[in-house]
């Protein structure tokens, strides 16, 4: 009788272990298939490009026989339909619906998504895109796709393919795919902003000639695109400045988290001054924040972004030195793509960080980039910086220099990332004795606390 019991129970336990193991795997590859349709999501920023690639995706992902990504016209809250899978596309796209009008209107308005097995009978459905196209609606989902509070669009997928209908599976794994579809879409149009914004400044300069005015509102739009001057992120104690020599200037630096206990941190220095450096910077700015979300390393992130600015028509570069650091442990991962070395401050002194050079972004579209590793003890300091303060003069033609740098840093090392960034930018302005300032200045210190 024990022998029997003690059967069933080996039984039972197998046949719950092959469960559980079925439920991993699952899991497994559906994390791995987001993964790989973010990475997808996040290879480009352009319009057409992008939202072909989503609509590619949300039809053989979800067997669906069409699909659309409907967008919120933030003027007017009416949604348009900017592209659709199927052969109807430049009909579809002629199409507005008011706010809350049918059921992508329900859908945008209330934040809510949607499964209907029977769309023609459902009473929020609009006959609006079926009379166009000629094409009948059987079943469908709709989902919302949301950045920041912010409803961007509607995505949209019509008839099952099979005799099969859609049901909370497919529901829920189209609210998944929603969410770096959001991403994506923030970040073009984040990108066709400032296309919109150059462009507009351009009209202006030409028709009204009311430069001071118009270099204001660059230097805002430019400064808009960093992340601000401080960040606490895990061990990590962080602290940046950046003072164009004009009004707008190609020097830049970003820092952002990205996902438990990562900190991305960059700076770099356009070749170019003035306005055309300012404008490429900020396309920079907004590359770097797309490649940033797709789980690259620093290597990878910096020659897919020269792929995309690497052109014959382009006659600007800029050089970068960007990495990855564990807020946790210290350990960092890093490329630098011809930026003026990096250095540690600790109580020991002052030491260069060990880089491999590349040579900068926007040059040569197949360059290769390797990355580098290293490891913050506790208390060391991380400086970056642009050779606008080794190389600003004084009345005399002297400049600051790399000696000049290490000395002023020897007496500052053990100091916080905000009292050092601040007394280095003293030291440079009373070295310069006034003397007008020829190049733009980026500092970011980055304190690794440990334990």
């Amino acid at each position: 009788m024990a022998f029997v019991i003690s059967f069933w129970v080996a039984l039972a336990v197998l046949l719950l272990a092959a469960g559980m193991l079925r439920i991993v795997r699952k899991e497994q590859h559906r994390t791995t298939k987001l993964f790989n349709i973010g990475l997808q999501l996040n290879a480009t920023i352009k319009r057409k490009d992008l939202l072909g690639i989503i609509m590619e995706t949300a039809s053989r992902e979800m067997s669906a026989e069409g699909s659309s990504i409907i967008l919120v016209d933030q003027k007017t809250g009416e949604l348009y339909f900017e592209v659709a899978t199927g052969d109807k596309t430049d009909e579809v796209k002629e199409i507005r619906l008011k706010a809350g009008e049918g059921i992508a209107g329900w859908v945008a308005g209330s934040g809510q998504s949607v499964l209907i097995a029977d769309a023609a009978n459902d009473s929020r459905w609009s006959n609006k895109v079926a009379l166009k196209v000629k094409i009948p609606t059987r079943n469908m989902l709709c989902v919302p796709v949301r950045s920041g509070g912010k409803t961007l669009g509607v995505l949209q997928v019509i008839n099952k393919r099979g005799r099969s209908a859609f049901n909370k599976l497919d529901l829920r794994l189209l609210e998944m795919i929603a969410s770096p579809t959001a991403i994506a879409l923030e970040n073009m149009l984040l990108y066709e902003a400032l296309e919109q914004s150059i462009e507009n400044l351009r009209v202006t300069t030409a028709a009204k000639e009311r430069m001071e005015s118009e270099l204001k509102i660059a230097r805002d739009i430019q400064m808009s695109f960093l992340p601000g001057e401080s960040l606490r992120s895990g061990k990590a104690d962080l602290h940046a400045r950046l003072i164009p020599a004009r009004e707008v200037g190609g020097d830049f630096y970003h820092f952002m988290e990205i996902g438990e206990d990562k900190l991305l941190i960059c700076l770099g220095d356009v070749s170019d001054k003035g306005m055309p450096a300012a404008l490429f910077m900020s396309g920079l700015m907004i590359w770097i924040r797309a490649k940033a979300t797709t789980g690259l390393s620093p290597a990878a992130i910096l020659m897919a972004i020269n792929r995309e600015i690497s052109t014959e028509e382009s006659t600007m570069f800029a050089t970068i030195f960007l990495a990855i650091l564990d807020t946790r442990t210290g350990a960092i991962t890093y490329c630098d793509g011809g930026h003026c070395t990096p250095l540690i401050l600790s109580a020991g002194g002052v030491r260069e960080l060990e880089t491999t050079k590349h040579l900068p972004v926007g040059i040569f579209g197949d360059l290769r980039y390797e990355d580098n590793e290293d490891t913050l003890a506790e208390g060391e300091t991380l400086l970056l910086y642009t050779d606008g303060i080794t190389e600003a003069e004084n009345g005399r033609g002297e400049w600051f220099s790399m000696e000049r740098l290490r000395e002023e840093l020897g007496f500052h090392a053990s100091r916080s990332p905000i009292e050092l960034t601040e007394s280095l930018v003293n030291a440079v302005a009373r070295f310069a004795e006034k003397h007008p300032q020829s190049d733009d200045i980026a500092i970011m210190a980055l304190q690794y606390a440990g334990s």
